[in-house]
């Protein structure tokens, strides 16, 4: 199979990299001379790689209720602070990576693992066509990968930010093998991790990376065609995410056809819910007012700050 895919990593500046180099240094805070330690929002893990089966594969996951959050304008989480947790930004360790054969996945459940309380073990649900692909390509695929910058180390909490920008590449390329497999809903979620590109690249270098919302696009207008998503809720994002994703680009008329389209989505579902309660008029009402919404504003630059 012939992917071709292009890294889109990028160096990161130095004014990041320095601070990067601090980043989590102290756990302790100090409130009149007495010490109280910070509790950590995340839970480590070791789980398995189901590639070479290296054992201590480093899985982090957020805990609940911990960190809030809300969206940017792609719907990229952006977690805030809690002063009862140390703070993190979950969208830099959301992919797991093996740093023996570069197998990734965006959850546990993609690894194999073991609860030692119940002395059971869960084997990988990643689809078996991704496993023997990549089984069958992990050598290639860490030589097309591999950085200098980069080492096993680098997956670790606090990751830099190199190790940051390749986790989600890798994950990437990883949907784009499943995309190739027919897994189910592999292109949007393709298309959400190019958001999260995007935003990562803008944190870590101020730098908008068109190309990506073009892919962004590109990969949503196929899915919308062929509602190619797990229910009819995730229709109205989707419509939404290329409105945004147009508007930035500059094709304004584009983004007013997925507006209309919301539109007239929610007037079908109005005059149904009259005698179906059940469909989801809530979900595209959501989703219109925020089209509208970013359309009205779509001159404000704060919208855009990432």
């Amino acid at each position: 199979m012939n992917l071709n895919l292009i890294l889109e990593c990028t160096i990161p500046s130095k004014e990041w990299r320095k601070r990067d180099s601090k980043i989590r240094e102290n756990r302790l805070v100090t409130d009149a001379n007495k010490e109280e330690k910070v509790i950590s929002a995340i839970i480590l893990q070791d789980v398995e790689c189901p590639i070479c089966k290296f054992a201590e594969v480093k899985n982090y996951s957020l805990k609940a209720k911990t960190l809030p959050i809300r969206h940017n304008v792609f719907q990229v989480p952006i977690y805030e602070e809690n002063p009862k947790y140390f703070h993190v930004d979950f969208n830099e360790l959301q992919f797991t990576v093996c740093p023996v054969c570069y197998y990734v996945g965006a959850n546990k459940s993609e690894f194999n693992s073991f609860n030692s309380l119940s002395g059971t073990e869960k084997h990988t649900d990643t689809d078996k066509r991704i496993i023997n692909y990549w089984e069958a390509n992990s050598k290639q695929i860490k030589a097309q990968f591999s950085q200098i910058q980069v080492n096993e180390e680098s997956f670790l909490d606090p990751r830099p930010a190199e190790a940051v920008l390749l986790s989600v590449n890798l994950a990437i390329y990883k949907a784009t093998v499943e995309i190739h497999g027919k897994v189910p809903y592999s292109m949007i979620k393709r298309a959400h991790r190019y958001l999260r590109l995007y935003s990562l690249k803008f944190k870590y270098n101020k730098v908008m990376d068109d190309s990506l919302l073009k892919k962004t696009v590109a990969d949503l207008e196929e899915v919308f065609r062929l509602s190619d998503f797990p229910e009819k809720a995730y229709e109205f994002e989707v419509c939404y995410l290329i409105v945004a994703c147009s508007i930035k680009l500059g094709d304004e008329t584009k983004a007013g056809e997925y507006i209309k389209v919301l539109d007239i989505t929610k007037a079908e579902l109005a005059q149904e819910a009259k005698t179906n309660p059940k469909v989801p008029l809530q979900e595209v009402t959501k989703w219109s007012t925020k089209a509208k919404e970013l359309w009205q504003n779509r001159q404000d630059p704060e919208i855009w700050n990432l």
